[in-house]
């Protein structure tokens, strides 16, 4: 009898807390995004992915001669690639190309029918990362260069699962990235007063906690037809010394706490920089020149050049903002 009544008592636990963790999972945080605007330097891009998605973005300095390396920089949600050169500008002076790409149902990729994207990272984008990946390996001109996976939020979470699964990558620069069930049990403990009273979470165990959640993230992923990647299952091939995180100070969505998190994740020998006084994907724009200055450092070392030297065949009208 008492088996049964637990069993009563955990189905009911489960039928209410469940669907309400998934509302707050799937609640898209009101992010400030500032997209770019079209530069007639670059030059357009147009690929498929393997399930037959026509993705779309830009090549940024691709017409230099003697690039250095390439960048496949990947967006934020709600972004798209022509925000590519504000955050890569020291990058394309000092001689590397961009390669900037629109996830699917996204700035100018086609929607995908029934996909909805939102702030967590899952399967279809990746599937975009591998099309981007083999559109590079097509292209004799840009397989040959080194390179390195940039990308901003949602974006950064893809560059570290893509640095994890593809070694052709040789470093990793993420801005604003988080781990996806790190930055979910952290906003749990923070607001599961939304959800249950505090002191009934407080007599949960953590197994059941983390329980929950997967539950919950299955259900979620049984309601979105998609699979959610996490960065936390991946990382053991993850060389942690190519890996630069950013985030801001004041970032009240990935938090200081968040990324620290996430550093630990990723390994031990990762930098991670906490840019004062910034806000969410805000770090370049407070603190520009020590913003450029790691970036440029990282790239460098991670695909091995000589450090600041700026390209001969640099053309300044190519660096200019959108």
């Amino acid at each position: 009898m008492f088996v049964i009544v637990a069993q009563a008592c955990h189905l009911a636990f489960r039928g209410y807390v469940i669907p309400r963790i998934v509302a707050i999972f799937e609640n898209v945080p009101p992010f400030n995004v500032v997209t770019g605007i079209p530069h007639p330097y670059d030059e357009p891009l147009l690929f498929s992915t393997a399930d037959g998605v026509i993705l779309r973005g830009s090549l940024l300095n691709g017409r230099q001669k003697d690039v250095k390396g390439l960048v496949l920089f990947l967006p934020e949600l709600r972004g798209n690639h022509w925000m590519a050169r504000r955050y890569c500008e020291t990058l394309i002076r000092h001689g590397y190309a961009v390669m900037a790409v629109d996830f699917r149902s996204q700035g100018e990729s086609a929607v995908m029918l029934g996909y909805s994207p939102i702030h967590w990272i899952t399967e279809y984008e990746m599937t975009d990362v591998e099309a981007m990946l083999e559109f590079i390996e097509s292209r004799p001109d840009l397989s040959r260069l080194p390179m390195i996976a940039y990308g901003v939020s949602r974006g950064g979470v893809a560059a570290l699962v893509a640095a994890c699964r593809y070694p052709r990558i040789r470093g990793v620069i993420a801005d604003s990235a988080f781990g996806t069930m790190s930055m979910t049990k952290y906003f749990v403990d923070r607001f599961v007063h939304y959800v249950i009273p505090p002191w009934l979470y407080r007599l949960q165990p953590r197994w059941h906690v983390d329980l929950t959640l997967r539950n919950a993230m299955e259900e979620s992923e049984n309601r979105r037809r998609c699979k959610y990647v996490h960065l936390e299952r991946e990382q053991e091939t993850l060389e942690s010394d190519r890996v630069l995180l950013i985030s801001g100070g004041r970032d009240s969505y990935v938090t200081p706490e968040i990324a620290v998190r996430l550093q630990s994740i990723v390994g031990k020998h990762c930098q991670l920089w906490i840019a004062p006084g910034a806000k969410h994907n805000m770090s370049r724009s407070v603190c520009t020149e020590e913003y450029d200055r790691r970036v440029l450092k990282h790239c460098e070392v991670c695909l091995g050049m000589t450090l600041g030297a700026v390209s001969d065949n640099y053309d300044p009208t190519l660096a200019k903002s959108a």
